[in-house]
Parts: structure tokens; C-alpha cells; sequence
């Protein structure tokens, strides 16, 4: 639709433009005695030619097409200006329009092109001069020649370097406030965005610390289940599987704990500061599988490197490193170094792959998947002023890299 409305604003201008050239034409040899030639309306004519036939098969309307159709407004003008007395015309001042235009829909380099060619082709009105005829009333001895009029070059001097000013101020001060006003609506979308993405994240922690309450009960009736049934010595063939599921739930309990612990307090809102040897640790103890002959670590910071983290900062990367375990992957090596003050991890895996819009899903894929986490993961990485970024996802596998800004000595 906006390219549409964008288009027949085109159309429509360049219909006034025309009817005011052929009344131009009209008025001269009517009002003013002035002939101009016959090519006058043979330009006009193929000139709304093109306009209807732009107008009837044009469909793409992109910042491309419209600078092609503002350099061709251009060159019509100049050649009408051209047959109609070149800078002598009062109307020259017209070649401003495309600037103006090219300035509030245009990005700069464009404006600044249309502007470079409209200075040109006014500096060509004045250089190859072509004076009108008069019909009647022909004035003896005046020379036409611009050489010979000191006082009427000199007033078509001023007006083409006003012209030059006018164009260059238009051109820097349209230009530029068009970009801060699209750079203003870039933020505000992407303060919007954020807002979003922190109302589902509200949503969710709600809903994870109401089902954190609900679940406790059900795990505590299967675990008093479980210590009968470990009590029954008929069934002590089983007793090694009772075992695990029962560490299993008091790792569920203990993850429970955790959500409805951390939830409001000092540490879960404002963190605290760590070497990067024990995020990593920590990291590690939370995986599904701490002690995976799969995970390669190679550690490239030094000892006392230290940022600043909390528990969600920690379950994000377990989220990504689990997701790694579950796609199916023999190899996850896990990279570290330190560039500009910034922790840079770089996960490899050799798993199935990653869709590269995980950051906006908040369903999973998968059976038990970690959909949901990933794009918690994101949220949180850039909530510490990280990144995280995709640099490669095939079915061959997927390499992340996150960063990380690191404290300074002594805190942050």
C-alpha cells in the first residue's frame, strides 16, 4: 500500500507539473508575445507518456526506481528550461522540487546525486544559453547575448549560486533530520521490542514460580511412594532403578527450590561478580550431564578475569550447552578468550543443527525440547549487555558466539 500511494503521488505531481508547462506555453504566446518552438510540446507530450506508462506497468516502487524517476524529472526540466530561455526562465527555480523530494524519501546518497546533477544541469542553462524569439514588437539593438548584458549576467549568477546554497542547505539539513527521525523510530521499536520480550519473560516467571508451588506436592507424594517401595525387600531386584528415580526427583526439587528461592531476591536481581573459572563451573554442575566425555573446554582468559552474573546468566548457558547435548552431537568444544574487555564463548557442536531464528521463538520444537530456553537464553545474554550470535547452523552442526563484557578491578 505505501509503495502504491508512493507511486500515484508520482503520477499526480507530474500531471500538475505537465499542465503547468503546457499553460506556460500557452501564456507566453498569448500574454507575453513570446513564440517558444514546437519541440516544447513534443517534450511535454512524451513526457506524460512516460508518466502514464510508469504509472500503468511500474510495480516496483523501491528507493532505486524513485531516484531513476527523479533524475529523469530532472533532465525533463533542464531540456524544457532549455527550449523556454534557460536560466533567463523565472521558473528555473524549479529544479529545487526533486531535491526536496529525494530528501524526505530518499537516503542521503541519493539526495546528494540528485543534487549534484539538478547544480549541474542549472550550470548548463546559463553556460549554452539559448534566447527566446519574440512574436511582435521587436526591440532594436538589444543583444541577447548574455556576454553583452552585464547587469542581467550578473543577476543570473546570483541566482545560480542561491540556487547552489539553497540545494546544498536543503539537501544537509532535510537529509539529516530525516535520519534522526528514523533512527528515533528505529529505538522506540526497539525499546518496544524489549518491552515485549520483558512481558513475556514477567508472564513466564509467574507461571514458572505458580507451577514451582503446584509441583512440589505431587513430587513429594511420588518420593514418600518411592521410599516404601525401596522399604519393599520383595522388589530389591528394582531397588538400583528406585535409587535413580529418586535422585532424580530430589534434583527436581532442588531446581524448584531454586525458582522460588532466587525469585525477588538481592542476588537474582543484581547478581554479583565472579571469576570467569567459576561461571564456567557453575555452568557445568547444571548440565544434564556435568561429566560428558563430549564437552572439550579450551580456555584462553586469564585467572583473575571476573564478570558479573546470576543464576539466569548461568541457566542460559546451560540451556544452550544442553541444547547441544540433545541434538544429537559427539562433540561439543566449548572456546574462551578475551578481546576488549569482553569474555568471547564460542560453542561448537557437530549435532543436527539450529534454526537461526531461535531468538524469537518461545514454543520448542522438539519433543522435550529447549525452544523457550534458547530464546530465554538470548533475552537474558543481552539483558547483561551481551550478544549471541549464529556464526554458522548446518546439519553438519552449530557454532554460537556469545560475548560477555567483563568487570573492571574491583567490580563494576
Amino acid at each position: 500500500m505505501a509503495t502504491n500511494a508512493q507511486q500515484n503521488t508520482f503520477f499526480w505531481l507530474r500531471n500538475f507539473l505537465i499542465l503547468g508547462q503546457v499553460l506556460l506555453w500557452v501564456m507566453a504566446s498569448t500574454l507575453w508575445n513570446i513564440d517558444y518552438p514546437s519541440k516544447v510540446l513534443v517534450l511535454t507530450g512524451l513526457y506524460f507518456a512516460m508518466n502514464l506508462l510508469l504509472w500503468v506497468f511500474q510495480t516496483n516502487f523501491a528507493d532505486r526506481q524513485v531516484f531513476i524517476n527523479l533524475l529523469i524529472d530532472v533532465t525533463e526540466l533542464s531540456f524544457f528550461f532549455y527550449l523556454t530561455g534557460g536560466a533567463s526562465n523565472p521558473f528555473t527555480w524549479f529544479l529545487i522540487v526533486p531535491i526536496i523530494f529525494s530528501a524526505t524519501v530518499l537516503a542521503q546518497k541519493y539526495t546528494w546525486i540528485i543534487t549534484g546533477y539538478s547544480v549541474l544541469s542549472y550550470t548548463l542553462l546559463i553556460k549554452f544559453f539559448k534566447p527566446v524569439s519574440m512574436s511582435t514588437g521587436e526591440m532594436e539593438g538589444m543583444n541577447h547575448n548574455l556576454s553583452h548584458s552585464t547587469s542581467f549576467g550578473q543577476h543570473l549568477i546570483g541566482m545560480w549560486l542561491g540556487f547552489i546554497v539553497l540545494s546544498v542547505l536543503i539537501s544537509w539539513v532535510i537529509s539529516g533530520l530525516i535520519k534522526n527521525i528514523r533512527r528515533k523510530e528505529r529505538l522506540l521499536l526497539e525499546a518496544n521490542t524489549r518491552q515485549a520480550e520483558s512481558e513475556k519473560i514477567l508472564a513466564l516467571a509467574t507461571l514458572a514460580t505458580g507451577s514451582a508451588h503446584e509441583l512440589g506436592t505431587p513430587l513429594a507424594t511420588i518420593n514418600i511412594i518411592i521410599k516404601e517401595l525401596l522399604n519393599d525387600e520383595s522388589i530389591q531386584k528394582h531397588h538400583k532403578m528406585l535409587d535413580i528415580m529418586e535422585s532424580q526427583i530430589y534434583r527436581c526439587k532442588e531446581s524448584l527450590t531454586q525458582i522460588t528461592a532466587s525469585t525477588g531476591t538481592t542476588q537474582a536481581i543484581n547478581g554479583l561478580v565472579v571469576t570467569v573459572n567459576t561461571f564456567l563451573e557453575q555452568v557445568q554442575s547444571r548440565l544434564i550431564d556435568p561429566d560428558s566425555q563430549k564437552i572439550q573446554l579450551n580456555t584462553n582468559h586469564k585467572n583473575d578475569d571476573k564478570l558479573h552474573i546470576d543464576k539466569t546468566l548461568v541457566q542460559a548457558l546451560v540451556n544452550i550447552i544442553n541444547n547441544a547435548l540433545e541434538s544429537q552431537a559427539t562433540e561439543i568444544i566449548i572456546g574462551t578468550e578475551v578481546k576488549e574487555q569482553k569474555l568471547i564463548l564460542l560453542i561448537t557442536d557437530n549435532g543436527e543443527g539450529l534454526s537461526r531464528g531461535f531468538g524469537s521463538k518461545t514454543t520448542s520444537e522438539k519433543e522435550f525440547g529447549m525452544g523457550l530456553g534458547l530464546f530465554l537464553a538470548k533475552t537474558t545474554i543481552e539483558r547483561f549487555l551481551g550478544t549471541i550470535e549464529i556464526l554458522k547452523t548446518n546439519k553438519e552442526g552449530t557454532q554460537l558466539q556469545i560475548q560477555l563484557p567483563l568487570t573492571q578491578a574491583g567490580g563494576i
